[in-house]
């Protein structure tokens, strides 16, 4: 399963605690490179999603816009992801609350 590698968070607690010092973190990063590298296999909603991400990223006022329809939006906003498989993921964990003012207006009022 290639989304595997991607389980851990690489805090590197595991390797403190083996007994035979094994740098896991260090194979997990390999393994993450090698499900990277194989290209054109994954998810289509996950490459749709991963595309339309690039693309905001790389357009500032998209994004502050997207920003702005996501803070005045947030009562729509589900605590929950659907679906089969997120169904399950989420049923123990509340997505995060979107904030009610985009981080960049908040630091315009109040960097001074």
């Amino acid at each position: 399963d290639a989304s595997l590698p991607y389980a851990s968070s690489l805090c590197g607690a595991c390797y403190e605690v083996c007994p035979v010092a094994i740098d896991i973190p260090e194979v997990l990063v390999h393994l993450r490179e090698r499900v990277a590298t194989q290209g054109g296999k994954g998810h289509r909603l996950e490459k749709a999603a991963v595309g339309a991400s690039t693309w905001l990223l790389d357009h500032p006022h998209a994004l502050a816009a997207a920003e702005r329809l996501a803070s005045a939006t947030r009562a729509l906003h589900p605590k929950r992801l659907p679906g089969p498989g997120a169904g399950q993921w989420s049923r123990h964990r509340d997505l995060p609350d979107v904030p009610a003012e985009p981080f960049r207006d908040w630091w315009k009022r109040n960097r001074a």
